[in-house]
C-alpha cells in the first residue's frame, strides 16, 4: 500500500510540474512579446538584450518540458517545433534591429544623424540666400511628410522639389565654387535620405508589411505553436493521469487481493495448527496414552504452545514413572514386614518350651 501511494504521488508531482513547466513557457512567450513592442516603440539597446535574454530562458524551458515529457514517455514533437519557430521569430527580429540601427535609434546615430548634418551643411552652405533656403524648407517639409506618413508619394515629392532647388542653383549667378558647395551638400543629404527611405521600404511602413510582417508573421507562428504544445501537453496529461488512475485502480485491486491470500493462508496455518494441537489433546484425553508427542511444522508462538505441552507431558511421564516405581519400593517393604512379624511371632511362641 505503501508503494502504492508513492506511485501516485511522484504521478501527481510529475503531473504538477508539467503544467508548471507548460505554464512558465506561455508567461515567458508573452513577456517575450511586450519586449519586442518595447524595443519597437523606444529603440533601446537595453530592449534587445532582454529580448535575446528572453528567447535562451524559453529555449531551456522547452528543453526541461521535453525532458519532461520524455520521462512519461509522451512525444516532445511540439516542444522541438516550437523551439524552432522561436529561433525563426529571433532570427527575424534581430534583422529588424540592424535595419533600425542603421536608420538611427535615436535623431543622433545612423541616417537620422547623418541626415541631420547633411541638412546642417546645405543651409549652411546655402548661406543667406533667402530663395535657396525657403525651397529647402520645402523640401524639408516633403521630407518630414514621408517620415511622418511612411508614404511613397511624398519621396516623389520630395525628389521633385529637391531637383528644382538642385536646378536653381545651378542656373544662378553664384560663383561657380559656391555652387559646387550647395550642390555637393544637397547630393550628399540627397543620397543620406534615400537611403534612409530605402532601409524604411525593406523594414515597412507598417506592421503588416515587409520585415516587419515578416517578423509579425513569425512570431505568430511561434504562438500558434505554444498554443498547440499547450493543447497536447494537456491532453498528454489528461490522458497519462487516465492511465495513472486505472494502473493505481489495478495495484489497488492486485494489492488487496494479495493481502486476502496472504492473510487467508497464515490465518489457515494457524488454525491448522490450533486444530492438530486440539486433536493431539483429545487424543491424549481418551487413550491416557502419554507418548504421544504433538508435532507442529511452524516457527511461532504455537509452536512454542506444542514444546511447552510436549515438555509437561515428558514431565507426566516422569512422574507417573516415579510414583510406581515408589509403589513397587512400597510393596517390597510390606512383604519383608510380614515376613519379620511371622517369625517374631514363631520365636516368641517356641521359647517357654526349652524351660
Amino acid at each position: 500500500m505503501l508503494s502504492l501511494m508513492h506511485f501516485s504521488l511522484l504521478s501527481l508531482k510529475n503531473d504538477i510540474t508539467l503544467a508548471q513547466d507548460v505554464s512558465k513557457i506561455e508567461a515567458q512567450m508573452l513577456q517575450l512579446r511586450l519586449y519586442e513592442k518595447q524595443f519597437l516603440t523606444g529603440k533601446k539597446e537595453a530592449h534587445i538584450a532582454q529580448f535575446n535574454d528572453q528567447v535562451a530562458t524559453i529555449q531551456l524551458s522547452i528543453e526541461n518540458l521535453r525532458n519532461e515529457l520524455k520521462n512519461l514517455d509522451i512525444s516532445g514533437q511540439e516542444s522541438i517545433k516550437l523551439g524552432h519557430l522561436l529561433i525563426n521569430y529571433q532570427r527575424f527580429f534581430n534583422i529588424v534591429v540592424d535595419i533600425h540601427k542603421r536608420i538611427g535609434l535615436d535623431p543622433n546615430s545612423g541616417l537620422h544623424g547623418e541626415l541631420n548634418r547633411a541638412v546642417i551643411d546645405a543651409e549652411q552652405a546655402m548661406g543667406d540666400s533667402v530663395v535657396f533656403l525657403k525651397m529647402m524648407l520645402q523640401v524639408r517639409s516633403s521630407e518630414k511628410n514621408y517620415m511622418l506618413l511612411q508614404d511613397e508619394q511624398y519621396l516623389l515629392i520630395f525628389k521633385d522639389d529637391l531637383n528644382k532647388l538642385i536646378v536653381s542653383v545651378e542656373s544662378s549667378f553664384l560663383i561657380q565654387a559656391k555652387k559646387t558647395v550647395i550642390l555637393s551638400a544637397l547630393n550628399r543629404y540627397q543620397n543620406v535620405f534615400l537611403s534612409l527611405a530605402e532601409e524604411q521600404k525593406i523594414l515597412g511602413y507598417k506592421e503588416d508589411q515587409a520585415l516587419q510582417r515578416a517578423m509579425n508573421d513569425s512570431a505568430i507562428k511561434a504562438q500558434l505553436a505554444q498554443v498547440e504544445l499547450i493543447k497536447k501537453t494537456n491532453l498528454a496529461i489528461n490522458e497519462y493521469i487516465s492511465s495513472i488512475t486505472k494502473n493505481t485502480y489495478i495495484l489497488f485491486i492486485l494489492a488487496l487481493l494479495t493481502s486476502i491470500l496472504i492473510g487467508w493462508f497464515i490465518s489457515r496455518n494457524i488454525i491448522n495448527a490450533i486444530t492438530h494441537i486440539k486433536t493431539s489433546i483429545t487424543k491424549i484425553t481418551e487413550s491416557n496414552d502419554l507418548t504421544i508427542v504433538v508435532s507442529t511444522k511452524s516457527n511461532d508462538e504455537l509452536a512454542d504452545v506444542a514444546k511447552a505441552f510436549n515438555y509437561m507431558l515428558s514431565n507426566f511421564q516422569s512422574l507417573l514413572a516415579s510414583v510406581k516405581k515408589l509403589d513397587s519400593s512400597s510393596a517390597n517393604k510390606t512383604e519383608i514386614l510380614t515376613e519379620d512379624s511371622f517369625w517374631a511371632d514363631f520365636t516368641y511362641e517356641e521359647l517357654p518350651e526349652d524351660r
